[in-house]
């Protein structure tokens, strides 16, 4: 009860391991009493794949973060506390501090340089009863109704309760009402309780659990904060971080494997509701429901276990690079709204054939192999340039038509991140720029981004310019160069007949062995300026350079067209 030393052991395939033997740091009430180190003051916990012991400080009031490494323990930091009572959790990687006392969370992302809490101290809500539902589908109207509101008002009233048994990383046991509940981070309300948008941000990005939600919340920040003007340092260090964070997944493969998990997640969905639809027995679908959601704490641990077993390997080499990180975790910011959802996944826990029934009928079996479980939990919260495109950029554009100046600064820093990263930028985003500069008659500037190539070179550019030059002759010019730089020559040639240049698109064309545009057009330009000598002049050209030119029906039409010509001109 008195000790310091404690030692690791980790259970693996090759057995048991041994890890290093290290001492906790406690402080001491009073200089001669030995600090009591209780069983409930340790827990164990895989953060991003790394394993770590905390250990709370009821003196100090500190929880001890220590990291396990092959050949060493490495205390991390501490972690202030508030509550003679707390309690740890583990959800997608993330560090929640129940401060029982208060009723309040303290969340943590320890992956982050900044140590600071993540958001304001947040409540722990519970939503959603499935024995409710299950006594409810029992009974009809006023009765079902009666019982469902008596089993939700009496669990939300023992939030914290003394029956409550925290289990890492996401369970909480509630004996009192025979409830297991499943934790979960609500997104939205972490991402409103924070004004650093940069930090929640990186945040958002590193989650996996719910990584399509997290993407969906990062553009919408990122756009809300384009819309509320703010400053344009701000606005590029949001964009920085999302496109940084595409970058490390594109290098890491693990944008696409979330492209595969959404393009099977449908058929997988309705899988698993037929399923549960199917069942003839309440009990039975009830069952079917509780396994799924207590499964899918199963899977987190395994994957987490899989990724230390592959980075074990590298321990010795991370010890020597490792330092001592100083935690020091400022006070909330604002008050928020509920950070997580609770559901509740079994329900009369002591009775042992509803037990074995959830296990027979679980949708995740307990042999999976590790690796389908990880690729199914390989998913990414990246937002790539086609998404802020679609999703930032061109919906901004419609609500900002008179700022657009604001507008192509935060773009200007969206393609100077994007090159810094060596990214593909699609040309809509460029047509979007040219589009932004030509309104605002920035001709100047838009000459300069072309010649110095921050505006890539493309069809859809060299098209914009050209529609975009009707009011400045140069930056016209700027799209027919760009037309010829890009060996467009069809386009080129036909937008000089279009234009009326047609006799210097047939010296372009001849030059350039364009033949894929139709004589036709030639000549209905040269009959449109009613003059012979252009219309002969036309003609004498397709014959001598098309083989057999004079055997079609375009070179009969305009023979008799030009002898009209000559006839009404002598006349």
């Amino acid at each position: 009860m008195q000790c310091r030393s404690l030692t690791g052991f980790q259970i693996s395939s090759a057995g048991i391991i041994r890890l290093p033997r290290f001492e906790v740091a406690m402080a001491r009430s009073e200089a001669n009493s030995k600090p009591v180190l209780a069983a409930e003051d340790v827990h164990i916990v895989t953060v991003y794949g790394r394993i770590y012991c905390l250990q709370f400080d009821r003196v100090a009031m500190l929880l001890h973060s220590y990291r396990f490494y092959r050949d060493a323990v490495i205390q991390q930091g501490s972690l202030p506390i508030y509550s003679e009572r707390i309690a740890v959790s583990i959800v997608d990687s993330v560090l929640l501090v129940h401060q029982v006392e208060a009723k309040v969370v303290i969340i943590y992302d320890i992956f982050a340089e900044s140590r600071a809490p993540i958001s304001a101290p947040l409540p722990l809500l519970l939503r959603g009863s499935p024995r409710a539902a299950y006594l409810s589908s029992q009974s009809t109207g006023r009765i079902g109704e009666s019982l469902e509101t008596t089993v939700l008002s009496e669990t939300e009233a023992v939030i914290y309760g003394d029956g409550w048994t925290f289990l890492v990383p996401d369970l909480i046991c509630d004996v009192a009402n025979g409830l297991l509940w499943k934790i979960h981070l609500d997104l939205e309300a972490i991402s409103a309780s924070s004004s650093e948008v940069p930090y929640v941000l990186e945040f958002l990005q590193r989650r996996k659990l719910e990584a399509n939600k997290a993407k969906q919340l990062c553009l919408t920040i990122v756009r809300t904060s384009i819309l509320e003007r703010r400053p344009v340092p701000l606005v590029s260090r949001a964009i920085d971080v999302l496109v940084t964070s595409y970058s490390q997944s594109i290098k890491t493969g693990s944008y696409y494997k979330r492209m595969k998990v959404e393009n099977t997640s449908v058929s997988n969905t309705n899988n698993s509701n037929t399923t549960v639809r199917d069942a003839t027995n309440p009990a039975d679908a009830f069952g079917k429901y509780s396994m799924h959601e207590t499964m899918s704490s199963v899977e987190n641990e395994t994957t987490n276990k899989a990724r230390y077993s592959n980075t074990a390997d590298n321990l010795s080499i991370e010890t020597q690079k490792m330092e001592a990180l100083n935690l020091d975790p400022s006070s909330g910011k604002t008050d928020g709204a509920s950070f997580m959802k609770a559901e509740a996944s079994v329900a009369e826990l002591h009775s042992s054939s509803a037990h074995s029934q959830i296990v027979g009928q679980g949708d995740v079996p307990l042999n999976t192999n590790v690796s389908e479980v990880q690729e199914s939990q390989s998913t990414s919260a990246a937002v790539s340039p086609e998404d802020l495109y679609s999703s930032v950029f061109a919906l901004v554009e419609e609500e900002m038509a008179g700022d657009a100046s604001y507008l192509v600064a935060i773009i200007v820093e969206f393609l100077r991140r994007a090159y810094l990263e060596k990214l593909k930028v699609l040309p809509n985003i460029h047509v979007l720029t040219v589009q932004l500069l030509a309104r605002c008659e920035r001709y100047v500037e838009l000459g300069f981004f072309i010649m110095n190539k921050i505006l890539e070179p493309s069809k859809e550019v060299a098209l914009q310019l050209l529609e975009s030059g009707r009011q400045n002759f140069q930056t016209r010019k700027l799209g027919l160069d760009m037309l010829r730089q890009l060996s467009l020559h069809h386009d080129y040639v036909l937008l000089l007949v279009q234009e009326g240049y047609y006799l210097e698109a047939l010296r372009y064309a001849r030059k350039n062995k364009v033949n894929s545009v139709r004589p036709s057009l030639f000549l209905e330009a040269a009959y449109a300026s009613n003059d012979t000598q252009h219309v002969a002049a036309v003609l004498r050209f397709f014959s001598d350079f098309i083989p057999g030119f004079k055997s079609t029906s375009d070179y009969n039409n305009y023979i008799h067209i030009l002898g009209e010509m000559h006839s009404s001109a002598v006349a």
